[in-house]
């Protein structure tokens, strides 16, 4: 896939997992061609993959270009003259919309001095023969000029939804970090007043299936708040929870593998049970400048852990005290500290008002206590239970850490062995998890078999090919490994039947073969010939769409083929094994 929009993650093999995510709001992007799609609102904390997935979601709908015009505007944070925000709310829309119908990238790249300009985005659509655009960014100008901040935001906001009417097409508007749009914007050139209810103006515009919106927030108690209070019923909610097991061993994997960083296939396993599924977690752990980091020993994954959470250059604590200092700066006594701290101890169940006053002796009235837990709950530091009697702690065990790390003395005598033996704890459990996984002969299944088999070809195949060559039947005459350009796995995520998953994808230069393969680690059942022929459609689908031209095909599977799978491999020309030695760790 190509990227259009810069996606802030870098590398974009490092997006990884969120298939269900991206089938879910594809098929809610497709809606909208059918005026069936409601505005939604994504609600997470910080660092849990928001953006990356919106960034993602406007470069496969740029790409794709079905019908559905993408637009995605980040609302930052720091003080901002109402105007000229919506100037460059206004303008960043414009130069998308001009890339997306011309298909000119560098419209998303135009330097500052003339994205910002009204003149030269008129001009440019003029140019390309887009008359209904530049008499629109004309009449913007000219509303600039003379009117008041309220009467510009309203024809600014509602310009997406306007020209989608005009032309008769749909739009899609992602807007990031949404809850900002409250905090701020101020009314006055010397950002004096705010405009304390800016988002309100979106109470209409939200409504319209053309265009919908698709917001997010890193502050989920606060965007709730304001999705409650000014646009009731206006917007769908969407929690971005953790990514499943399999997805996080995809991401160990693969950060290993592009950040140079090695890993054992236990110590892999363990770190994805410690994160939880938390991309932010996974990343951190292998962007750490730990000293003692070693991902291919238990040691060195607890070092990594324990520097992440405790130390005050770990970017795991970092961002969690984000959290704790916004709310402490506000409710900041040794009650709420304890209540946290409680909460926290007992995540597994909800805890009431009542049960907290009693256990912790608090020195107030139940009313008194609910203010400060509405405060926690503000600040994204506890959950809400089935009531708002009810409430417990964050289903996170790292920051259970952070914090009994961070204000556990404040509290009583807190000893940071407590944290170092429930790391060694989570890492034997862990072990165990993964010992049961190990098939009969030791081996790996499902994506450690693919782990395995993709670091040998990044890694060995090109130095060993007489090795290497020997473990495949049916190769052409011709075929050498070469040093691949990228080695990974390659998924899809569509909400038709181009929807593919491929184990294998190692993109050679243009006179080398690439390998696009299959690769089945089951202790029972033979590859067939129906799944020989579900394969060739699926690469069939990835070489139309990567533009691959010659390749390989080829078929791992320890248990071995049928005889018509056999038949098919001669007739299409697939190589294939099901030699062991693939799946060995050197």
């Amino acid at each position: 896939m190509r990227i259009y929009l810069k996606e802030k993650i870098g590398n974009p093999e490092l997006f990884t997992g969120r298939k269900e995510d991206l089938a879910f709001f594809q098929k809610w992007i497709a809606g909208i061609k059918k005026e069936i799609s409601k505005s939604m609102a994504i609600l997470s904390r910080r660092k849990t993959g928001k953006t990356a997935l919106m960034q993602r979601l406007y470069n496969l709908t740029f790409e794709q270009n079905d019908g559905v015009i993408p637009f995605y505007y980040e609302m930052k944070e720091g003080q901002r003259w109402g105007v000229d925000f919506c100037r460059d709310f206004y303008l960043t829309f414009i130069w998308q919309y001009l890339a997306f119908k011309t298909r000119r990238v560098e419209y998303l790249y135009v330097p500052s001095e003339e994205r910002l300009n009204l003149a030269a985005a008129s001009a440019a659509a003029q140019r390309d023969g887009l008359g209904y655009l530049a008499n629109a960014v004309a009449s913007m100008a000219q509303l600039f000029d003379e009117a008041g901040l309220d009467t510009i935001w309203l024809a600014v906001r509602d310009a997406p939804f306007t020209l989608a009417t005009s032309q008769r097409e749909f739009i899609v508007q992602m807007f990031d970090e949404f809850q900002y749009l409250n905090s701020e914007i101020y009314r006055d050139q010397a950002c004096q007043h705010l405009a304390s209810n800016f988002a309100g103006g979106y109470m209409s515009t939200a409504e319209y299936r053309n265009a919908p919106l698709l917001v997010s927030g890193s502050w989920i108690g606060w965007l709730r708040g304001m999705l409650h209070t000014l646009l009731p019923s206006r917007f769908r909610q969407y929690e971005l929870e953790n990514i499943p097991e399999d997805e996080a061993l995809e991401m160990v994997f693969r950060y290993s593998q592009i950040m140079d960083v090695p890993v054992s296939e236990d110590v892999a396993y363990a770190l994805a049970k410690a994160s939880e599924g938390n991309p932010f977690y996974i990343s951190s752990l292998f962007e750490s400048p730990c000293k003692a980091k070693d991902f291919t020993t238990q040691e060195g994954l607890l070092n990594t852990l324990e520097y992440e959470t405790l130390n005050e250059r770990g970017q795991i604590r970092s961002v969690w005290m984000e959290y704790l200092y916004k709310v402490f700066y506000k409710v900041n006594e040794v009650n709420a500290k304890n209540m946290l701290l409680y909460l926290s101890k007992h995540q597994d169940r909800e805890i009431s008002r009542k049960e907290l006053l009693d256990a912790l002796h608090l020195p107030m009235t139940e009313s008194e206590l609910e203010q400060k837990l509405r405060a926690l709950l503000k600040s994204d530091l506890i959950e809400q239970g089935r009531s708002n009697f009810y409430y417990r702690g964050v289903q996170d065990n790292i920051f259970d850490k952070v914090f009994r790390g961070m204000y556990a003395d404040d509290i009583q005598a807190f000893d940071p062995q407590e944290i170092t033996n429930e790391y060694k704890a989570l890492y034997a459990q862990a072990k165990q998890e993964y010992q049961a996984l190990l098939g009969r002969y030791n081996q790996t299944k499902g994506l450690f078999a693919e782990f395995a088999i993709i670091n040998h070809l990044r890694l060995r195949a090109h130095r060993e090919q007489e090795r290497f060559r020997a473990m495949i039947r049916n190769l052409p005459e011709d075929f050498a490994f070469v040093e691949y350009e990228s080695v990974w796995s390659y998924k899809t995520a569509r909400p038709d039947k181009n929807d593919i998953a491929i184990d294998l994808f190692a993109r050679a230069g243009e006179d080398a073969y690439s390998i696009i393969g299959e690769v089945k680690n089951r202790d029972t059942t033979a590859f067939s010939k129906e799944e020989t022929l579900e394969f060739i459609r699926k690469v069939q689908i990835l070489q139309e769409r990567e533009s691959v031209g010659k390749a390989l095909l080829f078929v791992f599977s320890r248990h071995g083929f049928t005889a018509d799978a056999l038949t098919e491999f001669q007739a299409s020309g697939i190589a294939y094994s099901d030699d062991e030695r693939w799946l060995e760790n050197s």
